[in-house]
């Protein structure tokens, strides 16, 4: 789940033109660059598509169209292999730099796209923080120092909760900025239900028909659908074999809905954990049902056989995009639901303790 943008603030002076209330006009000049395809690309249904094409002149391109509120988009540069973030608006915005300097763009014009420069400047910094704090945690750890591993640790999260802090203070700060609600939807896998409720509902009014503020929204209706004490929602998929599972076969049981991958290791990291929990419960009427987030079937299958995962496995192979993981909301793995015997929700991501003690509850 990692994002690299390059956004940087730059100046350049076209003729001037007329832009209309809800019409964004791009004018670029790339000094240097040979003539070639350039394409303006928007997220549109979780994939990058092109919103429009043109070819380049001298180094000279322009787009036109119309849009309502800001959003990110790219100018993609074919031959040069460049791919250019900018949150695109209603106004005439400006790109300029040399063909041998391109990661030097200069972006004008675009008042989301300087806000965002101001965000990334702090948030730099502190990311930058946490890479070398991760560097020396993996040094640490080669040599086996548990005490420098366990000081980088504490380094690592006292870093990261100030991070979540600005990002917290630059969304209640900017509330008509559709930055914010990119920042928040960014993040929106460590905001519970009441706080994803509490952001949505500071934004201004202008901003409420962003795509981000509505994938905001679309999060908490789930998270709604998922919370504790609501029955879970049924749903089929396929095992390893290609036969089918529902969720609904396992009523009766407790079960453990458990969404993780091969290559997730903090999933890896917690199956011994959830393979002893199986293994204390499992005659007392405790199951599990492992959503598999993987793309790889060769290695979906060798993971479940080296970590000893005996239960029932389900997945459709499309990594992130596994169907029931996004109907039950799934930002980040590993993560969990634990229901009783009618299906109904009691407990969600209980990992280590967690999950032993409300086992233990149950079944004392």
């Amino acid at each position: 789940m990692k994002n690299l943008f390059y956004f940087l603030a730059l100046a350049l002076a076209f003729t001037a033109c007329n832009v209309n209330q809800d019409q964004y006009v791009i004018e670029g000049n790339i000094e240097g660059m040979e003539d070639q395809a350039v394409l303006l690309k928007a997220v549109k249904d979780n994939k990058l598509v092109t919103v429009d094409s043109v070819n380049s002149v001298g180094g000279v391109f322009s787009f036109k169209g119309d849009i309502n509120v800001p959003e990110q988009n790219f100018i993609v540069l074919k031959k040069l292999g460049a791919e250019i973030p900018f949150f695109n608006e209603a106004n005439k915005i400006t790109f300029t730099a040399k063909v041998d300097s391109i990661q030097d763009i200069k972006i004008e014009g675009s008042a989301s796209q300087d806000k965002f420069m101001e965000y990334n400047i702090k948030i730099g910094q502190l990311q930058g923080q946490l890479r070398a704090v991760v560097a020396k945690y993996r040094e640490s750890a080669k040599a086996d120092d548990k005490t420098a591993m366990s000081l980088y640790e504490k380094q690592y999260n006292t870093i990261d909760s100030l991070r979540g802090e600005f990002n917290n203070i630059f969304i209640s700060d900017n509330p008509a900025s559709v930055v914010s609600a990119y920042i928040a939807v960014r993040n929106a896998y460590v905001y519970d239900l009441d706080r994803l409720k509490e952001i949505v509902s500071g934004f201004d009014a202008s901003i409420k028909e962003s795509s981000y503020v509505k994938i905001l929204s679309d999060r908490i209706e789930k998270l709604e659908k998922t919370a504790i004490g609501k029955k879970a929602a049924d749903f089929t998929q396929n095992d390893p074999n290609g036969n089918p599972i529902s969720l609904s076969d396992l009523k009766g049981q407790y079960v453990l809905i458990d969404f993780w991958a091969s290559w997730c290791s903090p999933c890896r990291a917690e199956n011994p954990n959830v393979v002893n929990a199986y293994n204390k419960y499992h005659d007392k009427g405790f199951t599990i049902l492992g959503v598999s987030l993987d793309q790889d079937k060769a290695k979906w299958l060798r993971a479940i056989e080296d970590d000893g995962l005996v239960w029932s496995h389900v997945s459709d192979l499309k990594g992130w995009r596994n169907e029931v993981s996004n109907d039950y909301g799934i930002m980040s793995i590993p993560a969990n639901l634990l229901l009783d015997k009618e299906g109904v929700i009691i407990g969600k991501n209980l990992r280590g303790e967690d999950l032993q003690n409300k086992l233990q509850e149950i079944f004392k």
